[in-house]
C-alpha cells in the first residue's frame, strides 16, 4: 500500500452528522493529501477539519466548503465539530467565510496538479457535480468535465446500495439535491468511478476507546462526542482504504462493472456491463479483515 498511498488525493466529505468521516481522514494523514472539501454547510466544519489534521502534525492542507450547500437540514445535535474546536483551538474561532468555496478550490488544485489526482467522496456529491458543470476561469481554460478528464485519475465514492435494485442510501437519497448531484456525477464524470455501498461498510466497526487509548486523540474526541466511543460503521474509512491501496483486489474486494442509474428519488440501479468504467465492490473476506487493517492504522497517535 505504501506506493499507492503516495498518489495525490482530495478528500470530499460532508463532515456533518457522522464521525466515520473522521476515521477516514485520520487514515489519510500520511497520504499525499492535496486538500479537503466539505460538501455540506456547517459553519464549524472547516476549522474543525483544519484543527483535526494539525493535531496529527498535518499542516498547510487547504480546506474548502460548499457555501451553497445549506439544504441538508439542521445543525447536528451531537456536534463533534464544536468539540474539536473547543479542545484544540486554544480559544480561537474561525468562521467558514475564511475558507475557499468548493468549485474554486477544485479548479485551482486540479489546474495546478503535476499528476493526476484521485478524489475520495464520502458525502454528498453536490460539490463534484458543480465542478463538472463549471466553466473556464482564471485557473484553467477547460470546463469542468474537460478539467477532470485531464487531471483526475479516479473517483472513489461511498454512495449507493448495490445489493438490491432500487436501493436507497443516505449520501444519494438524502433529498432532491443529493439525488440530482449523484445523477450528474454518475452520468458525466469522465473518469472511472468505484462505488462502495451501504451494505459493504455497515457491519464493519472500527475506532473507539478500545482501539484509540489516548483520550486526547482528536479522533477519539470526535467519536466520543458523536456517541460512538465503542466504534462506528466503516463506510468512509473503507472507501479511503480503497483509494490508499489504489486497487480494489489488493484492498480485498471483487468488482462488479456496469452502468449506474440514479432516479429523482435517489434510488440507484445497476446494469452489468464489463465494458463500463463504473463498478461497485463486494467484500472477499470477513469483516474482521477490514476492521483489523483500519484499526491498526488509526491507533497511531502522530504522523511519523
Amino acid at each position: 500500500m505504501s506506493s499507492a498511498s503516495k498518489r495525490p488525493v482530495i478528500f470530499d466529505t460532508d463532515w456533518w452528522t457522522d464521525c466515520d468521516d473522521c476515521v477516514a481522514l485520520k487514515l489519510l494523514i500520511k497520504s499525499d493529501l492535496k486538500g479537503v472539501n466539505i460538501n455540506a454547510f456547517l459553519d464549524e466544519s472547516p476549522y474543525s477539519v483544519e484543527l483535526f489534521m494539525e493535531s496529527y502534525g498535518k499542516r498547510g492542507v487547504p480546506v474548502a466548503i460548499d457555501k451553497n450547500a445549506t439544504y441538508y437540514g439542521d445543525k447536528p445535535k451531537n456536534s463533534y465539530q464544536q468539540k474539536i474546536i473547543e479542545k484544540f483551538s486554544h480559544g480561537e474561532q474561525k468562521s467558514s467565510s475564511c475558507y475557499e468555496d468548493s468549485v474554486l478550490f477544485y479548479r485551482r488544485l486540479l489546474s495546478q496538479a503535476d499528476e493526476k489526482v484521485d478524489i475520495i467522496s464520502v458525502g454528498f456529491q453536490n460539490s463534484i457535480a458543480s465542478l463538472l458543470l463549471s466553466r473556464a476561469d482564471e485557473f484553467s481554460p477547460l470546463n469542468g468535465i474537460e478539467l477532470c478528464k485531464e487531471k483526475v485519475g479516479k473517483l472513489w465514492a461511498m454512495a449507493g446500495k448495490w445489493d438490491e435494485e432500487g436501493g436507497r442510501e443516505y449520501n444519494i437519497a438524502n433529498n432532491s439535491h443529493s439525488a440530482a448531484a449523484a445523477k450528474i456525477v454518475a452520468e458525466k464524470f469522465p473518469c472511472p468511478i468505484t462505488y462502495l455501498g451501504f451494505e459493504t461498510g455497515v457491519s464493519v466497526i472500527t475506532g473507539g476507546k478500545d482501539v484509540i487509548r489516548n483520550e486526547n486523540d482528536a479522533l477519539l474526541v470526535a467519536m466520543t462526542a458523536h456517541g460512538s466511543s465503542d466504534g462506528r460503521n466503516s463506510w468512509d474509512p473503507m472507501t479511503a482504504m480503497l483509494c490508499l491501496h489504489g486497487n480494489e483486489e489488493k484492498a480485498g474486494y471483487t468488482t462488479v462493472y456496469g452502468n449506474v442509474y440514479i432516479d429523482e428519488n435517489g434510488k440507484n440501479y445497476f446494469e452489468e456491463d464489463n465494458s463500463s468504467d463504473r463498478c461497485y465492490v463486494v467484500k472477499k473476506y470477513p469483516d474482521s479483515y477490514y476492521e483489523n487493517e483500519i484499526n491498526s492504522l488509526i491507533s497511531v497517535d502522530k504522523e511519523t
